[in-house]
């Protein structure tokens, strides 16, 4: 199985061991930054007591990275000591393991009492996790917010349509018919006339109308 050229990709964690006096200690190596075009790699590597912060070059053709020490901070007060005075080295191969999906980084480091070390890359760091959005709930709230804005002004104007329909037919119903009032006369007869009429008009242009109390007439509008 062929390595990939970025095979130092960013937010990759690389875990292992190397050997220290005889020991080995653990170890977890991440990557800070990687330039494809030069092969450039920025890593940081802490164990229990140290960090360092090592960058090189990574070789394609090769597979080989050579990784230099330029900071490190002591998490534990005593272990300064181990690589104050010394150049530190990390000089190794990348290969694929043979059930593929994962890739072997492991080598020699140069420095006194140092010896072999091997890392394996597992997958990327909690940080890079955490940040990456899930593709089918993204889409699903971008429907909804897209569906929701195309329906909100739509029912808006048939809201705004019903209310100015209803409007209008309740303001033509008031100037059709306004009612009828009720007088009575000298001979105590009741009378009733259509208030949308002058009764001082001619004959032709509005009717009274006289009823006897008996009867069901109301009104009558001309």
């Amino acid at each position: 199985m062929k390595v990939p050229d970025n095979v130092f990709a960013p937010d990759f964690v690389w875990r292992g061991s190397y050997d220290f006096k005889g020991q080995k200690q653990p170890m977890s190596l991440t990557v800070t930054s990687f330039n494809a075009t030069s092969g450039k790699v920025n890593v940081t590597l802490t164990d229990s007591s140290m960090e360092f912060l090592l960058s090189g070059v990574y070789k394609r053709q090769e597979a080989r990275l050579t990784l230099l020490l330029y900071q490190m901070r002591a998490l534990a007060y005593s272990s300064l000591s181990r690589i104050t005075d010394e150049i530190w080295t990390m000089d190794g191969f990348v290969s694929a393991e043979p059930e593929g999906g994962s890739y072997v980084f492991q080598g020699f480091i140069q420095g006194k009492d140092y010896g072999q070390f091997g890392l394996q890359r597992l997958g990327l760091t909690l940080r890079e996790n955490a940040t990456l959005p899930d593709p089918e709930t993204n889409g699903s709230t971008n429907s909804s917010s897209v569906a929701v804005a195309i329906l909100v002004p739509f029912f808006a104007l048939i809201f705004a349509g019903l209310g100015f329909y209803l409007y209008k037919q309740r303001k033509t119903d008031k100037a059709q018919y306004t009612g009828c009032s009720v007088h009575e006369n000298n001979n105590g007869q009741a009378t009733f006339e259509n208030p949308m009429y002058n009764t001082n008009t001619k004959a032709a242009e509005g009717k009274v109308v006289r009823f006897d109390p008996n009867l069901n007439t109301i009104c009558t509008m001309v």
